[in-house]
């Protein structure tokens, strides 16, 4: 209540402020791009000043896309490999205008590093507008925001960051100045607003926009740009139609720019089976992009006359022939889905043991493509379930992978009933209970679900983390806690992670491995796995020390011994038992139980 008092008494004061001369003006049909770091990227989740800016220019239809990233600098834009091969998403949209978001990951190297960020920043201009704008694009620069102190002994407080913050601003100012370019100061403001109560009311971790630090910030760009007050007001229902469709629209352009599984769109193993559909993709998806432009012109328009975008004329696509047939080495003779007590037929166990069919999609169609399982403290069972791999098809409906909580009610051995905690989730290959609630991936994010009216169904939704490579949908790997409480992260060869935190930018290329991560204030670091390089699965003993599973190699590796510095070789350590050539490990753990033979508890693997 007190956050929302404050943000309406800023709004109220700027609809009252003296008007200005605008800074700029658009023109019909102006292609808008947001380029920079994760400040931008996460305007795509809420959509406040994308809104404001089709409100004040609803006959000019403008056109805008957003091309942020997170840990994007000046001086670097980490993409993945082949990124470019087909096309280059930026120069096929042609910018007229670029909204540039840097400044935070550049202040950590303090006030010794503002003289080389202002020349870099001047060259990404340059070299930005002959390569996409045709010497002929226009740049509006925006500062960082502030530093949020969350009152966490855990995170900075701020102070330290806000120093350097204020500095990269005042620098980003002065090339604006240089190059006569409109300027927008939003980290005075931020600032300000920031420390009107302590604790984390706009953040995430202290630098990740909210939504109503979202709506802060659109506010406050969208009146230092344009002098007087949006004619749309945040509280009517158009603006919320519009911010709806808005951030509709910029789901479906992710799904261009930062298109999943890219090893197999544009990279290399795309040939020799699949040449043909992903640019028919590309061309469907900019089409649905283009649709969506049209409804939201029709809404601020007032010419509104559907429910929502219409994706019939946006074309058609292909299935392409399947490649099952083509690699003899490591395909069955005949392709068979087993049903539960199929597969259960099908299996040798040793003696003593007994396998039983708990749940299966004939009883529970949801739980299909499940991923990864674990149980939490009332026994139960909890599935990562993603039937959109390995990616998304453009034209069908959003991604519904999910997690699902399965329960013995009248405790037989046999599953009774499923729920589906969160069923918006995108290629979730992993998740872990946490600090009363579930991290789970959802690529290219992590993201916090919590369940805080007790219906088993999440209603506090936080993404944490993004810019999670996602390159090869299937070589993100599961995540398991270490006996300190950290979080690993597994990750296979040939990704691209390029991750914001409070203490920097974290960028990771071609190293697979693990990330080990403190969930509380999102400190990061990354180790080599042993194995060929597709760590699918990992473990520890009773003594703390890890196992990781490779899923190439179907090889298990003791790992700790590597898991201290970084190394650049994948070779070091001898495979701890033999997989007979089976492939691929997909899974691993430590088995303690009451329920095996006497002779095997505390021993099974």
């Amino acid at each position: 209540m007190k956050k929302t008092l404050a943000l309406l008494l800023l709004t109220l004061a700027g609809l009252h402020a003296a008007e200005r001369p605008p800074q700029v003006e658009f023109k019909q049909h102006e292609r808008i791009a947001y380029v920079g770091n994760g400040l931008g990227a996460r305007m795509s989740l809420f959509g406040h000043l994308e809104t404001l800016l089709h409100a004040r220019f609803p006959q000019q239809e403008l056109l805008i896309r957003n091309f942020c990233r997170p840990a994007d600098e000046v001086g670097q834009q980490q993409r993945p490999n082949d990124y470019t091969n087909l096309d280059d998403p930026l120069q096929v949209f042609g910018p007229d205008t670029f909204i540039c978001f840097f400044g935070y990951n550049e202040s950590f190297d303090g006030p010794s590093g503002i003289d080389n960020y202002k020349e870099q920043y001047k060259e990404f201009i340059a070299e930005t507008n002959e390569k996409y704008g045709k010497g002929k694009a226009r740049f509006i620069l925006i500062s960082p925001i502030a530093f949020e102190n969350a009152n966490d002994p855990l995170l900075p407080n701020g102070e330290k960051e806000n120093e350097n913050l204020k500095a990269y601003t005042a620098g980003t100012a002065e090339i604006a100045r240089d190059l006569g370019l409109p300027f927008v100061d939003i980290f005075t403001e931020t600032a300000r607003e920031f420390a009107r109560q302590p604790g984390a009311q706009f953040t995430v971790y202290g630098f990740q926009i909210n939504e109503e630090a979202d709506q802060l910030v659109g506010n406050l760009i969208d009146r230092s740009l344009f002098g007087t007050a949006n004619p749309l007001r945040p509280d009517a229902d158009l603006f919320e139609r519009v911010r709806f469709a808005v951030n509709d629209k910029s789901w479906v352009h992710q799904q261009d720019y930062r298109m999943l599984n890219g090893w197999y769109v544009y990279g290399s193993r795309r040939a020799p089976y699949d040449v043909k559909t992903f640019p028919e993709e590309y061309k469907k998806i900019r089409a649905m992009v283009a649709v969506r432009d049209e409804f939201i012109w029709g809404l601020v328009q007032g010419k509104a006359t559907s429910e929502g975008p219409d994706d019939s004329k946006t074309g058609t696509l292909e299935v392409p022939k399947t490649a099952f047939g083509t690699k003899k080495y490591s395909e069955p003779a005949e392709l068979r889905y087993l049903s539960g007590e199929e597969a259960l037929s099908e299996m040798t166990t040793a003696p003593g043991f007994e396998v039983s069919l708990f749940a299966s999609e004939t009883q529970f169609p949801e739980l299909a493509k499940p991923m990864q399982v674990n149980f939490d403290n009332k026994g139960r069972l909890w599935l990562a379930c993603m039937p959109t791999y390995p990616q998304w098809k453009p034209g069908d409906p959003k991604p519904g992978d999910r997690l699902l909580i399965l329960e013995d009610n009248n405790h037989d051995g046999k599953a009774d009933e499923a729920k589906v905690f969160y069923d918006k989730l995108h290629c979730s290959t992993s998740f872990e209970f946490w600090n009363g609630g579930v991290l789970v991936l959802s690529q290219p994010g992590m993201l916090f679900l919590k369940d805080t009216d007790g219906d088993d169904k999440a209603d506090q939704i936080t993404q944490i983390l993004d810019g999670w490579a996602s390159d090869d949908t299937h070589h993100r790997g599961g995540f398991e806690w270490s006996h300190g409480g950290l979080l690993h992260v597994n990750e296979g060869v040939s990704m691209s992670t390029t991750l914001e935190t409070p203490f920097g930018a974290f960028r990771n290329r071609n190293s697979p491995g693990s990330y080990v991560i403190d969930p509380r204030n999102l400190k990061i670091r990354h180790f080599v796995t042993p194995g060929y390089g597709n760590p699918w699965c990992y473990v520890f003993d009773t003594w703390g020390q890890g196992f990781v599973g490779d899923g190439t190699t179907a090889q298990q590796h003791w790992d700790s011994p590597l898991s201290g510095l970084e190394k650049g070789s994948r070779r070091g350590m001898n495979p701890v038992f033999n997989t007979e050539g089976m492939r691929p490990v997909i899974g691993s753990e430590f088995l303690y139980s009451r329920h095996f033979p006497i002779a095997q508890r505390h021993t099974a693997t």
